[in-house]
């Protein structure tokens, strides 16, 4: 059910044209010489400046060649995700966080690998986040903490598994890993049970890394995620529509790219604007108008080139999992899945994504539960509206024991697991407890309780041979 439309069909049309504009008279600057090539062998106008410059009829015929259909496999099928016009919405959280809110203490503290084993446990456990990403590690070498939590994931849950890699080289290492999982690179590229994500650095430029990414991911038909972070008053103009055009020119010039790059590679249409806190400095990303934009972003995509979309959802810019958290993250969920959008991203993260908190994680679970009842919507016929059940009760009765009730009541509604509802007298017996209470018990409890499915031994012993050659 998609039933939200921000953009009138003239504020569509007016986005695309400016869009197409800008593709073709300002371009991507473009810093691998090897790729300027490529593109200007496509039909792209390389200046000495190294700036691309894309006609519209280029940018209209490459973008079409991306698949309508992309796939994110899963170690166990059961939980693989089909990206699709007006399919089902899928949620994870972001990538790439290097604080973390300890279980136990309730502090903030910097991420260890202990706390990827659990971040994948507890996903693993939740049944409305799709897939998985992880936190960034202080305590491993920076320098290969991409390639060394892909492992881990792996092991921890059968959910499909996204990666923000530092290089191309990293990809390949990657792909190595995840063939030790799959066993051939055709099931691989069949049902890929990873994904990766790179950016467009704002304003208009392509770094050599993610060009590199670009090529080993569509190499290997590995699902690309193509991010802008464009910060109004920042790196984009300050207007809610000049920061929303910009960030999506950057998505759509980086889709050129990975497409000329490697025909019908899958990717992901992902801008990300953000909005900069002018007495800070900070990069807010909870901002209603962030709402805003990623639901114009979905429609304005959809209209032009219906790609999959992975969009800002349950995102927060306080620092910890509060009342500011809640109202913010429920906008930013609420608006972009109405309009369609594929996937929403942000679950467990507080403090502009920098930080995860266990307990948000459990809590954005029910959000996304709840969003996802949304878009379900109810349907209307004589048994449902129980016109059967009114003619047998009639005036006066109740419909506690009819079959009707029976029939519907355990599937009609959305079931919280951590919500306190009945009487006050049961929430007082119950120690008087509050939703982040709640949420930490029920996080602790699946850290003891759920065990993933295990990999084969002769699998785990394979992955880290490969990790162990890293040094």
């Amino acid at each position: 059910m998609n039933i939200f439309k921000i953009l009138s069909e003239q504020e569509v049309e007016k986005l695309h044209s400016a869009s197409l504009h800008i593709l073709n008279t300002i371009g991507l600057k473009v810093d691998s010489e090897k790729v300027r090539k490529v593109l200007e062998k496509a039909g792209a106008k390389v200046d000495k400046t190294m700036v691309a410059h894309f006609p519209s009829n280029l940018v209209d015929e490459t973008i079409k060649k991306a698949p309508q259909r992309v796939i994110y496999g899963a170690r166990n099928p059961k939980y693989d995700l089909v990206l699709e016009p007006g399919g089902d919405i899928y949620n994870r959280p972001l990538t790439g966080a290097e604080g973390y809110i300890d279980l136990e203490t309730e502090k903030y503290r910097l991420a260890k690998m202990s706390d990827v084993t659990d971040w994948a446990i507890l996903v693993d456990a939740l049944e409305n986040i799709d897939y998985c990403t992880a936190p960034y590690p202080s305590d491993v070498d920076a320098d290969t903490r991409d390639i060394r939590i892909l492992p881990v994931l792996l092991k921890n849950t059968e959910k499909h598994v996204e990666i923000q890699p530092y290089s191309g080289e990293d990809v390949e290492r990657m792909v190595e890993l995840a063939l030790a999982v799959m066993g051939s690179e055709e099931e691989l590229k069949k049902r890929p049970i990873f994904n990766v994500l790179t950016s467009i650095t704002s304003p208009l430029q392509l770094l050599e890394y993610a060009s590199d990414v670009m090529i080993a991911a569509g190499k290997h038909g590995i699902p690309l995620e193509i991010n802008s972070m464009a910060i109004a008053g920042g790196t984009a103009p300050v207007t809610v529509a000049g920061v929303t055009l910009l960030s999506h020119v950057e998505v759509l010039a980086g889709a050129v790219v990975a497409e000329i790059l490697n025909p019908g590679a899958p990717i992901v249409y992902r801008p990300l604007p953000m909005v900069m806190d002018m007495s800070s400095g900070v990069a807010l990303e909870g901002t209603v108008e962030n709402a805003m934009m990623a639901a114009a972003q979905v429609q304005l995509v959809k209209e032009t080139y219906n790609i999959p979309t992975n969009m800002f959802g349950q995102v927060s810019d306080t620092f910890i999992t509060d009342g500011q958290s809640m109202i913010e993250r429920v906008f930013n969920a609420l608006l972009p899945s109405l309009a369609g959008a594929n996937i929403v991203s942000g679950s467990g993260h507080v403090e502009h994504c920098y930080t995860l908190d266990p307990v948000q994680l459990v809590i954005d679970n029910e959000i996304i539960g709840m969003t996802k009842r949304v878009l379900q919507g109810f349907e209307i016929n004589d048994d449902t509206l129980g016109l059967d059940a009114l003619a047998r009760v009639g005036p006066g009765g109740n419909f506690l024991s009819d079959d009707h009730t029976l029939k519907y009541f355990k599937t009609e509604y959305f079931r919280p697991h951590i919500f306190n509802r009945g009487t006050r007298e049961m929430w007082q017996s119950k120690g008087e407890k509050d939703l982040n209470e709640n949420a930490r018990e029920r996080a602790k409890a699946i850290l003891r309780e759920h065990k993933p499915a295990p990999l084969a031994e002769n699998i785990v012993k394979e992955l880290d041979s490969i990790i162990k050659r890293l040094g």
